[in-house]
């Protein structure tokens, strides 16, 4: 028994009449679907998918317009330039010319501009050092100096003839050292030679023969201890050669060789006045036409003894370079 209320069947009874009540439909089977085609799409109806290669952008219109299918409405807020800001569509996208800069120089800056150097492709030129000033005596002067070897023949009867030597020799010495060491100043040129003349006997010796030390000459007759030195400061390798076996007589005799040649014996004053005599050099000790500025350069700087011979001999080389 079933009792129908509206489009509802209530079963109440089971068996043969429960089949009575309508039943739902069944789904139709998966083969009576009508299948529907796909549609072809071309790409030429897509606006942004194209088959063609890539158009270039030539103009301002171009590179500034909306899309296919869109109007470009201009954005008050926008600073984004709109098509017709712009010329025809045929105006050309403009070329940005390079940029140059020049350099300006900052007031408050230590670094320096390119425009402070100078480039050459050339190596400059080293400047030479400018010669050092010395006095230049004159054959006549030195004749007058020292008279006694005035003559060419002067030298043929001292008892030393291979060590004499005659003024025409001495000059070119004499001034080669004057240059050499600087000496500008007339007393102290005066000086040196007048203290040469004196203990070489007016150029006979130039070693020592009395008593006849070891190792002492030159025209300044140095010791052996200046005359190390000396000959080391001119002659490096030959001197530690001689002096490679020790001190020996011999080995300072050998020494003293070194500097006895004519530039380098008539440099010895000049020398020893230079590097062991500094306080008498270009500081106004030895002052032009001064004896006394000469007896304590014999006494003090050089250590030696005083007699009437050094003074008449300063007198006649001073009065002399003044000719």
């Amino acid at each position: 028994m079933k009792i129908t209320i509206g489009a509802v069947c209530v079963f109440l009874v089971q068996g043969a009449l429960a089949n009575k009540c309508p039943q739902p439909p069944s789904p139709p089977p998966y083969s009576a679907i009508p299948s529907v085609a796909p549609t072809s799409v071309s790409s030429s109806s897509l606006p942004y998918v194209t088959s063609s290669a890539p158009t270039l952008v030539t103009s301002t219109e171009q590179y500034l317009s909306s899309p296919p299918g869109y109007t470009s409405v201009k954005d008050p807020y926008s600073t984004r330039p709109m098509p017709s800001d712009f010329g025809s569509s045929s105006e050309t996208v403009p070329t940005v010319p390079p940029t140059f800069y020049t350099s300006v120089k900052d007031p408050f800056s230590t670094l320096p501009m390119s425009s402070d150097f100078t480039y050459s492709s050339t190596a400059p030129t080293p400047t030479p050092a400018p010669p050092i000033k010395g006095l230049k005596l004159t054959q006549k002067q030195l004749n007058l100096a020292i008279p006694v070897r005035a003559a060419s023949d002067s030298c043929a009867s001292v008892g030393t003839p291979a060590e004499c030597v005659t003024n025409d020799k001495a000059l070119a010495a004499i001034n080669s050292a004057l240059v050499k060491y600087g000496i500008t100043k007339r007393g102290e040129a005066v000086a040196v030679i007048a203290l040469m003349a004196y203990e070489s006997g007016n150029w006979q010796y130039n070693t020592n023969h009395f008593p006849g030390r070891p190792g002492q000459g030159t025209r300044a007759m140095l010791m052996f201890n200046f005359v190390e030195s000396y000959a080391k400061a001119l002659h490096p390798e030959e001197a530690a050669k001689a002096l490679a076996g020790g001190i020996t007589d011999e080995s300072m005799n050998s020494v003293r060789a070194l500097v006895l040649n004519d530039n380098d014996s008539f440099g010895s004053g000049f020398w020893y006045l230079v590097t062991n005599a500094a306080a008498y050099h270009n500081t106004g000790k030895l002052r032009d036409g001064n004896l006394e500025d000469f007896k304590d350069y014999v006494l003090t700087g050089v250590g030696a003894g005083w007699d009437s011979d050094r003074q008449t001999i300063w007198e006649t080389v001073n009065s002399a370079i003044n000719a």
